[in-house]
């Protein structure tokens, strides 16, 4: 017996969208108050989620890509790192190729070469 897993990729992707929204939300926040330690740990807890439920359905890219950003925002929560605008201005992309990486896995397509 086939399971049909195309409702649960449809429920993935809509969580993975409003947690992208709450990422970008969380960073242009975290420009005007880089000490907030909320703001990280909201930011990582959407990161952490796209990762894992990425990897439940073998969207590997995805996992792997979002395990990055993740250890970057670790970094950033735990030490040593200092929220600076450069990082959160890399993580501000690292979000538009995550929602590129998202669109493809939606699509049903290979990322383009420039985002892979």
């Amino acid at each position: 017996m086939q399971v049909d897993l195309s409702e649960f990729h449809a429920v993935f992707f809509d969580e993975s969208a409003e947690h992208l929204a709450a990422i970008e939300e969380g960073l242009l926040g975290l420009e005007a108050a880089p000490q907030d330690l909320d703001l990280i740990n909201r930011i990582f807890r959407g990161a952490h989620s796209i990762k894992g439920n990425s990897g439940m359905f073998g969207f590997n890219d995805i996992t792997s890509f979002t395990h990055v950003m993740e250890n970057l925002l670790a970094s950033l929560r735990e030490g040593p790192l200092a929220v600076l605008t450069e990082y959160v201005s890399l993580l501000l992309q690292a979000t538009d190729v995550l929602r590129t990486l998202l669109a493809a896995a939606q699509q049903g397509t290979a990322p383009s070469d420039q985002t892979a």
